[in-house]
């Protein structure tokens, strides 16, 4: 975890952080974050290298999100610009291709490769014949979020500005593996309630994340820009609506 922590480029120009925990076959929401803030950097994680190749191709080749999304969707993208946009986003997104859970130690656990969709890869067995064929399973590293907090400047950034989780069932365990960290130090939470398509994931729903999150101070919000149950942190309510949140697919 240092290591990639290390490689990290926190320069002058970042003033907010959010985090993008699974980044899907396209990194929809990291590109649409980035494409609305100019001083922004993202921290994605995902074992997956399908989903990681193709999240730095379609950032370093600014894919137009219609492609991402399927349907028509406008940014904010200066296309007079291009170049220097381009760079921007080169340089404000950085991915850590580890899997997030609730360990005490770092480990590795069987990440099952979905052969349809990468983004439907998980550290659960899948048992929805919807999701197509397992490609391979194979070993990847495990580390918790407070792992990645316990490194983190803190130094440069009193908080994290928002945490995507979509996760394929691991999402109340990222939360719950950030520690203190959470409850001190992150603004907003988004995360996906699946509970049905991957074994030994019956209580990744939302009832449990309400009920941990209010247990960290969290309360839940309905944001016009995210699709999955969102929280705030009370402790940051003054900063409700200075912050840019978004998550869909």
């Amino acid at each position: 975890m240092e290591y990639f922590i290390q490689n990290i480029d926190f320069n002058q120009n970042i003033k907010r952080i959010k985090i993008d925990i699974g980044l899907g076959e396209y990194n929809v929401n990291s590109l649409y974050w980035l494409c609305n803030d100019n001083n922004l950097l993202v921290i994605g994680f995902d074992p997956n290298p399908k989903c990681i190749k193709n999240a730095l191709y379609h950032t370093n080749n600014m894919t137009p999100l219609s492609e991402c999304m399927g349907h028509a969707i406008h940014t904010r993208l200066d296309k007079t610009n291009i170049v220097e946009q381009k760079n921007k986003l080169n340089n404000h997104f950085s991915v850590i291709p580890i899997a997030l859970n609730n360990v005490a130690h770092p480990t590795n656990m069987l990440l099952y490769k979905m052969q349809n969709d990468a983004g439907t890869s998980s550290l659960y067995e899948p048992i929805d014949k919807n999701l197509g064929p397992v490609s391979e399973v194979v070993d990847v590293p495990v580390y918790s979020l407070k792992h990645f907090f316990d490194l983190f400047p803190w130094d440069k950034f009193e908080y994290i500005e928002y945490i995507k989780i979509d996760a394929q069932g691991a999402d109340l365990n990222i939360i719950k593996s950030a520690g203190d960290y959470l409850k001190e130090r992150v603004v907003y939470i988004t995360a996906e309630p699946e509970n049905k398509q991957y074994k030994d994931i019956e209580n990744n729903v939302v009832e449990n994340f309400t009920t941990y999150l209010e247990s960290q101070n969290f309360i839940r919000v309905y944001n016009k820009n995210t699709a999955d149950p969102t929280y705030i942190n009370k402790k940051f309510l003054h900063l409700k609506d200075n912050i840019y949140i978004y998550q869909f697919g």
